[in-house]
């Protein structure tokens, strides 16, 4: 048991140490250091020698140098070894830095910078140690640099492997009996999947088949959707495969290839049949392509007026009072025809009277207000007159060229 007195000395070291690190700890506070020394993180160094702070704040020179004038020195005959900051080792007899750095003698001493190996050591050139036993060594099996493969243990100078893998393949110990990579032969590679017994592959029971590039994948045709009743058949989008055929939801057909699954009453671009779009501004309705009320669809176009003119857009023509009719005749046709429908245009909710035509070649129109009258033959055909009488529709005399 110490003594009181080895007791009490104890413990004045200890608080002579725990006041040494309280002079030395930083502080918030600026630090003055004596001439000759810098502050570095609050605590004094001279630079000029203290290997902790050497030249510079905190450069720590390698275990074992000094710092002399602000550089490290490792001693007569040393240099330094290792990572930053290293070591200062004698290159002439360190066996791990054998007139080198990172020149290890292994089996073997160094002396004056050089291996000597053991009795029954080979000497083998770098990298690695200089001398090994050929016999033991997987890296130098045998011989120099005869490096066993990946698995396998050298015994006697033969590299051997383990029972578990007594085979060779690609520099490795593998089992062709279970090996995936290397099933029955080297290189045979299973499909993705499967596994190796016996020295052959098997898919599982929920994947009988196999597909892709060899080795490819375990598969089942019934009903994958990449791979639907034969290798590569991909079903549309949206559709899955039911005993290796392609089915799309109830109401919705597949269009393109693998292309995807759409509802030919609703879809824009497979409006009423696959590959039959919808122009821009229409939708499809009922599997055919509409326009919004009051405009029809022509094609791929939304038009003005009631139809169609073999596809295309009726003809918008004048009626001389500033409104449109229009018309798939073309423009300067003037007919009994077109004199309605410019008519019609004007006052398209009737008038008080009953249209009446004079002569046969001009047609009159009355509403509320006024009366118009419309020519389509003779000299006037083409020229409208307004007469602002309701009650008086007269044959024309005098008409401008405004209809058209």
């Amino acid at each position: 048991m110490p003594s009181p007195l080895r007791a009490l000395a104890a413990l004045g070291v200890s608080l002579l140490a725990a006041a040494s690190l309280l002079a030395c700890s930083p502080s918030s506070k600026p630090v003055t250091c004596p001439a000759g020394q810098s502050s570095c993180d609050g605590i004094c160094f001279d630079l000029r020698s203290n290997p902790r702070s050497c030249g510079a704040c905190l450069y720590r020179c390698a275990t074992g140098a000094s710092c002399v004038a602000g550089t490290c020195s490792c001693p007569a005959g040393e240099a330094t070894c290792g990572p930053a900051p290293g070591a200062c080792v004698q290159l002439a007899t360190d066996s791990t830095n054998c007139g080198a750095c990172v020149n290890a003698c292994g089996l073997g001493t160094c002396s004056g910078g050089s291996c000597t190996c053991d009795p029954g050591a080979t000497g083998c050139a770098a990298p690695g140690p200089r001398c090994v036993d050929t016999l033991g060594d997987p890296v130098n099996c045998g011989a120099c640099r005869q490096a066993c493969q990946v698995g396998a243990s050298c015994v006697a100078g033969a590299c051997v492997c383990p029972a578990s893998r007594p085979d060779t393949c690609a520099g490795a110990c593998v089992d062709k009996l279970t090996n995936v990579a290397h099933c029955g032969a080297c290189g045979n590679a299973c499909p993705a999947g499967a596994s190796c017994t016996a020295g052959a592959c098997a898919c599982p029971g929920t994947q009988p088949d196999t597909c892709g590039v060899a080795p490819g994948a375990c598969v089942d045709l019934q009903t994958a959707e990449a791979d639907c009743g034969t290798c590569g058949f991909r079903c549309a989008a949206g559709a899955t495969c039911t005993g290796g055929v392609c089915r799309c939801p109830t109401g919705e057909t597949a269009c393109g290839a693998p292309g995807a699954c759409v509802d030919l009453a609703t879809d824009a671009g497979n409006c009423g049949g696959c590959a039959r779009p919808c122009g821009p501004s229409q939708s499809c309705s009922a599997s055919a392509c509409r326009c919004a009320a009051p405009k029809v669809a022509c094609s791929a176009a939304c038009c003005a007026g009631t139809g169609c003119c073999s596809g295309a857009c009726q003809t918008a023509h004048a009626n001389g009072l500033g409104q449109f009719y229009y018309y798939c005749g073309a423009l300067g046709t003037y007919t009994r025809e077109t004199a309605l429908r410019a008519a019609g245009a004007w006052a398209p909710t009737g008038g008080s009277d009953t249209d009446r035509f004079f002569s046969g070649d001009c047609l009159s129109r009355a509403t509320a207000s006024a009366c118009a009258t419309w020519c389509y033959t003779g000299n006037f055909a083409g020229q409208v007159e307004l007469t602002p009488n309701s009650t008086i529709c007269l044959s024309p005399t005098s008409l401008s060229p405004s209809w058209y």
